[in-house]
């Protein structure tokens, strides 16, 4: 059998909130393997609403949020289902489902996360996430396809913060981080592998964190442009592919991390504003992105200092 990974982030741009990424890890008959056209039963790179014909919606996670939490946690929950038995309950037991990197002490430095509850799903029907799982996981068997693992990693302010400092610019904390889900996910592989990342920040040039994170010999350099970038290793005798593309959600795996990193974010920043409303009813929402993000700081400011937070525990300084 051979491995299909794919990567993406969601949250690279905002002030507010977690950068998140995430990886999803296949198992496949070869590398070459088009998961849209062997899921083809089951799985639609557009939405499709038809109750005779459902599918499972996986593209990029602007497309399938499209302004509604509803359609992109539908889509989500229903592969985590498939992968895991059950439908998260709230967001804790959702951080242990998807993202083992992520220490208890990094919610705990969130004093708008501490005591915070939030039942899930949100708005997405746990039925429908059901019947769309268990579809899922029925066409995988069939085609002989399976989903190993879904990780994903959010990294708040402070932690996104000290590391920018280490690293000196966003683009390498985001390549870096997201390499190491690489490899984690690697560990599992024993066969040939196919590695999908989006494009890092317009970074053309992957080579050497490649070749300092995922490979043990030599990294041979393919195409480096601005559309895709493509380097090559071998790895306990197995062939290793690894393409950084810009709009890399072409590749399913990459465009479910996508969509997985999105929902994570969403669901952590629905807390956020939950918390900051209860203490300011009148305060609007905030995405968390720059503009909007300086709004909603400034109207925050006298209750912040009251409460003794710091910008560094909440501000992302890039």
């Amino acid at each position: 059998m051979s491995y299909l990974i794919g990567t993406d982030e969601a949250g690279y741009g905002p002030n507010l909130g977690p950068l998140t990424m995430a990886g999803t890890l296949w198992e496949t008959e070869s590398t070459e393997t088009d998961l849209y056209l062997v899921l083809h039963d089951a799985v639609a790179n557009h939405s499709t609403r038809t109750a005779n014909n459902p599918k499972v919606f996986i593209a990029d996670s602007k497309k399938v949020y499209s302004g509604s939490i509803e359609q992109l946690e539908t889509n989500v929950l229903a592969i985590v289902y498939a992968l895991q038995g059950r439908i998260p309950a709230d967001w804790q037991e959702l951080v242990r489902l998807l993202c083992p990197q992520h220490l208890p002490a990094d919610s705990d430095r969130q004093l708008w996360l501490t005591d915070q509850t939030k039942s899930l799903p949100l708005a997405g029907d746990p039925e429908r996430i059901k019947t769309l799982g268990e579809l899922f996981q029925r066409n995988c068997s069939r085609a002989g396809v399976k989903l190993l693992e879904i990780e994903c990693h959010p990294i708040f302010p402070p932690q996104f913060n000290r590391e920018l400092n280490v690293l000196r610019n966003k683009a390498t904390l985001l390549s870096t981080y997201t390499l190491n889900i690489v490899k984690r996910l690697m560990a599992r592989c024993d066969d040939d592998t196919e590695i999908g990342c989006d494009k890092h920040g317009g970074r053309s040039k992957y080579a050497g964190l490649v070749q300092d994170i995922l490979a043990d010999e030599l990294v041979l350099v393919g195409n480096e442009t601005r559309e895709m970038s493509d380097y090559s290793f071998r790895r306990n005798d197995h062939d290793v592919f690894i393409r950084f593309e810009a709009k890399g959600e072409s590749f399913l795996p990459a465009a479910l991390a996508s969509m997985v990193a999105k929902y994570v974010r969403e669901v952590f920043m629905e807390i956020w504003n939950q918390y900051w409303c209860e203490q300011l009813p009148e305060i609007e929402p905030t995405k968390g992105y720059p503009v909007d993000a300086k709004r909603f700081k400034s109207d925050i400011a006298q209750l912040q200092s009251k409460l003794g937070i710091s910008d560094h525990i909440i501000w992302r300084n890039k």
